[in-house]
Formats: structure tokens, C-alpha cells, sequence
């Protein structure tokens, strides 16, 4: 596996010190990190969170049950929301075909197509059952806690309807509920139902569970290589198991936004990958620092009200968007750029037009030098333009690379909640979204909140 992060841009040097980290600066906090290495290892060692584990599991469970399904369906239908599908959802985009679920099924060897359920937009749930043949199709229910209310109540309106169409057995033959086994509702439902489950640990969230048993059973499912997924994960840990950012990309990763965010007021970080694919990632990234990072409290109590705002952009795409405000707009902003060195196809523009200069000096570009010179021009234009930029460049997307980034992100993120002095794996902005919707159905020990809530609904309000 090869990865290598880049931050030339982010230095004084590239860009001055105005927007720009001085050697100082970077120096000064780079000897605090075997300090801060060894609060991770700790958070390690007590089992803070399970997601460093990962990468070292043992899959013969996981692999046991895909084998059971496997080329048994035409769909596959992921339920779930936030971290719980956003991993999946990630993976599936990041390895998968860009039109998977157009391919013939021999191409796609006997891998089912893949949907989402998200959201319970009703209208998105009966699109969905226009589409598929509830017959033909495996449910895959994720949800750690078991009481999400969306993630609850799309599966009960499932297996009313399995019921219904596919008789009492369905449930049992059809679904697989990924799960705390320990604590989490659904386990119990899975018992009753004689459902078959995997486990989500209780100390794993489902933002750090890309490499749990939600996003690899979708993996194996679609016929990518779980072994080597886990591979590139345990390759990056044993890259990054020391306290020298100079030699480990994913706490130099941390260590330059941390002090852009603080000395330099970057608050907004872009993830801006030049590769369809790669766009997956971009978005389950920003959900992943947006939860994990953005923290009224500290692990002390006191209220600090940190946490940096992500973003994601499509390269080239965007550089005819969202490149006007990161090379023109406000001085807020950090980019990391996500490149590939092999696109995995090859596609040239032919030689049609050569007497029209505007279209002839095209004659012969790959369309992966496209995407390359549009990523060395955004590069340029922001670097020029002063604004901190840096990049993450691979050499190919595979199960290996993608299991090493994945892990890498985590691991950073991890190491900025220490640098802020935060807990990277609560979430009681989350939790509070939950309640309210506990307490709005009268769900028994919330009703505080109900008569709140009910006494906000009826606010007077100005409209126009």
C-alpha cells in the first residue's frame, strides 16, 4: 500500500505566514505528541473504542454468513441511518463500480444490487418497493443501539410487508440485523424472529465502523475483498504506532489542521478528491469530524465549543464551483486534496476536430491527465491565492489502499479530540435529536422534554 500526505501548502514558506504554519509552530507541538501518542494508546489499551481493534479481527463469522447468501439475491437493501449506513454507503461507492447496479448480473458475478434506506421519507421508502422485488431481496438492518427511531420504524413497516408478501418465514431467511448483541433491542427482536445478526460492539460508533461487521458484510457481499480491506487497516495502524507525526501521516494530519484551526482560524476543512469514486469517502469524512469533533464540552466539563465544519468537493467538477470560494472567498478554509495515481480505466480523446485550435490540442489526452491537471491548476490557484492546502496521494483505489485511508482518517481524528481535549467518540448533540423524537411519540421517561417540546411547537412565529 502506498499513501503519502503532502502539506508543503500549509507551511509559511509556501504561503506565508499570514495564513501559513511557521516552523515554530509546527516544531513546538510536534514534541507534545509522544505526550499525546501515549494518551491514545491508552484510550486503546482500556477500550475506549473498539475501532483499533478492527483491523485485527478474526472475519470467519462474518465470512460464514455472506457465504450463506451469497448469489441467493437479486437485492440488497442496507437500513439504517447516520454513522450506521454512512460507512457502508462509503465503501460501497469507494470499491464498487460506478454503475454497479446496472451491470448484468454475470459481470457483477452474482453480487445482488445495492440500495440505502437513510431517511424515512415515505415517498423514498415506496419509490424504493417500486423497484425491487421484495422477494428477490436481502435486508441488511444496522443499527448499534437498536432504539434509533428511523432504523426501528423501517424495519417493522419491513417486516409487515415481508409478512405480507413473503410469508411468516421471510424474516428469518431475509434479513440480517447488525447489532449490539449485548443491550440493543433488536437483538431481542432477532431472537424472536430467528433472525441471523452480527455484532457491534457497545464501544464502537457507527462512524468508526467502516471496518466493522456493517461495512464488511456489504463488502463481501458485493464480491470485494474483505481480507485485504482489514489488511490495509492493520498496515496504516502499524505505519502510525509511534508519536512522530514527521513519520505518521495521520497525526501529521491532525497536527496541521488542529493549528490551522486554532492559530490561523481555519475552521471550514474540504476534503476535495480528484476521483469519482474517492467522493464517498469525501462525504462519510464529514460526517466523521462533524460528530466525532464538534463538542460543547471537554472531557473536563468545561464548555469550549470546538470543532471545525467539513465540507466535500468533486474533482474536476468542482473546480467549476466550489474552487471560486476556495481561492476567492474568505480566509477560513483548509484542502486536502485526494488523488489517485491509477484512474483503474482508460479513456482518450480522439483526434475529430483538428482544424478547431479550441478542441485539436485535446487530440490524444487520457481523461486521467484531465483529472490530473485540473488537480495541479486548484492546487496552484489556492496555494497562490495564500490559502493552506495539502494532499493525500495514492496509487491506485483497492481494498488495501482504501482500508489504510479509512483507518488513517480515524486515527486522526482521534488524535485531534485529544489535541482539543475532547471525547472523538460521544455524540450528545446526537443523542439529543434522538430524545426529542423519543419524547414527541410519548415514549415513556421523556416526558421533560415533551412538554418542552410541545410548549416550543407552539411559539408564536414571524413568516412572511
Amino acid at each position: 500500500m502506498s499513501l503519502t500526505l503532502d502539506f508543503t501548502n500549509c507551511l509559511a514558506e509556501a504561503i506565508g505566514a499570514t495564513h501559513g504554519l511557521t516552523k515554530s509552530e509546527v516544531d513546538t507541538l510536534v514534541a507534545k505528541f509522544p505526550k499525546h501518542h501515549e494518551n491514545i494508546e491508552e484510550l486503546r489499551s482500556t477500550g475506549e473504542s473498539s475501532f483499533f481493534d478492527l483491523p485485527y479481527q478474526s472475519p470467519a463469522e462474518l465470512k460464514a454468513l455472506i457465504k450463506k447468501h451469497q448469489g441467493a439475491w437479486e437485492n440488497l437493501v442496507v437500513i439504517g441511518t447516520g454513522g450506521s449506513i454512512s460507512a457502508p454507503r462509503s465503501l460501497f461507492i469507494t470499491l464498487g463500480h460506478g454503475e454497479f447496479n446496472q451491470l448484468d448480473p454475470k459481470v457483477r458475478k452474482g453480487a445482488p444490487r445495492v440500495f440505502f434506506l437513510a431517511n424515512p421519507d415515505p415517498k423514498g421508502l415506496n419509490d424504493l418497493f417500486d423497484v425491487i422485488d421484495i422477494k428477490k431481496t436481502l435486508f441488511q438492518v444496522v443499527s448499534k443501539s437498536g432504539t434509533t427511531v428511523e432504523t426501528l420504524a423501517a424495519f417493522m413497516w419491513l417486516q409487515d410487508a415481508l409478512k405480507k408478501k413473503s410469508g411468516k418465514g421471510a424474516l428469518s431467511a431475509q434479513v440480517v440485523i447488525t447489532t449490539d448483541r449485548e443491550k440493543s433491542p433488536f437483538a431481542e427482536i432477532a431472537k424472536l424472529e430467528k433472525i441471523d445478526t452480527l455484532n457491534i460492539p457497545n464501544n464502537l460508533g457507527g462512524r468508526f465502523g467502516v471496518l466493522g461487521n456493517a461495512g464488511l458484510f456489504l463488502v463481501g457481499m458485493c464480491g470485494f475483498n474483505v481480507d485485504q480491506l482489514l489488511k490495509g487497516g492493520a498496515d496504516m495502524d502499524k505505519r502510525c504506532r509511534h508519536g512522530d507525526p514527521h513519520k505518521n501521516p495521520a497525526y501529521m494530519h491532525s497536527l496541521v489542521h488542529y493549528l490551522l484551526t486554532r492559530k490561523r482560524r481555519k475552521t471550514i476543512h474540504v476534503m476535495f478528491p480528484f476521483n469519482n469514486r474517492l467522493y464517498g469517502l469525501a462525504e462519510w469524512y464529514s460526517h466523521l469530524c462533524a460528530v466525532s469533533l464538534g463538542k460543547m464540552l471537554n472531557r473536563k466539563g468545561k464548555a469550549v465549543h470546538v470543532g471545525p465544519s467539513p465540507a466535500a468537493a468533486l474533482g474536476s467538477f468542482d473546480q467549476h464551483g466550489q474552487q471560486q470560494l476556495y481561492a476567492e472567498g474568505p480566509f477560513d478554509k483548509v484542502v486536502t486534496f485526494l488523488t489517485v495515481k491509477d484512474s483503474g480505466a482508460k479513456a482518450t480523446v480522439p483526434a475529430v476536430y483538428p482544424k478547431i485550435e479550441a478542441a485539436a490540442y485535446l487530440a490524444g489526452a487520457e481523461f486521467s491527465t484531465i483529472l490530473d491537471h485540473g488537480y495541479l491548476g486548484a492546487e496552484q490557484h489556492i496555494t497562490a491565492s495564500g490559502r493552506p492546502n495539502m494532499a493525500i496521494h495514492l496509487d491506485t483505489v483497492d481494498e488495501s489502499h482504501v482500508g489504510g485511508l479509512y483507518f488513517m482518517l480515524q486515527l486522526s481524528t482521534t488524535m485531534s479530540a485529544e489535541l482539543y481535549g475532547i471525547d472523538p467518540f460521544d455524540q450528545p448533540g446526537v443523542e439529543h435529536g434522538k430524545q426529542a423524537t423519543f419524547a414527541q411519540f410519548g415514549r415513556a421517561g421523556f416526558e421533560d422534554l415533551a412538554k418542552k417540546l410541545k410548549d416550543y411547537r407552539t411559539k408564536p412565529r414571524k413568516t412572511c
